[in-house]
């Protein structure tokens, strides 16, 4: 009698997993990436960020199931945000365009200009990293953000 009971749990929990194997199966065959996205960060003076979110950036790009292009526009920074940019693009993958330093005067929106010419995906995604308060850290912005994910 035990042996009865002991094939029948087996087959139960057989057929349990079994049934689980097929739903992953079918929803790793349903699922479709999404479209091919450009992010586009634009950046000036915000040394003390960088190395965070270039790294958290290419990490969680990882982890999406869209393709997603990183392009970073250094928008005439006069701390060492160009340098550090360059060293972090050795390490990790995205397009770096620098723009000379200087007044905008009347071409205000020449870094998002240049960054979309650089992008090259019909859909963008744009980051703008200059409206924010130099105190502010960008790694409590983002914090959410990147804990959240984007589906």
């Amino acid at each position: 009698m035990w042996t009865v009971i002991g094939s029948m749990i087996i087959l139960v929990l057989a057929c349990y997993g079994v049934y689980y194997l097929v739903q992953d199966l079918l929803r790793f065959f349903r699922a479709e990436p999404g479209p091919p996205v450009s992010m586009l960060v634009v950046i000036r003076d915000r040394a003390q960020d960088l190395e965070y979110l270039i790294r958290r950036m290419n990490n969680w790009r990882k982890k999406q199931w869209v393709e997603l292009e990183l392009v970073v526009v250094d928008d005439g920074s006069t701390d060492d945000t160009n340098k550090i940019l360059s060293n972090l693009q050795k390490k990790y993958s995205y397009r770096l365009v620098s723009l000379p330093q200087g007044p905008r005067g009347d071409k205000p929106d020449e870094a998002l200009q240049t960054g979309l010419l650089h992008c090259h995906n019909a859909l963008v995604w744009l980051v703008d990293l200059r409206m924010l308060p130099q105190g502010l850290l960008a790694e409590k912005v983002f914090r959410v953000f990147f804990c959240q994910g984007w589906r």
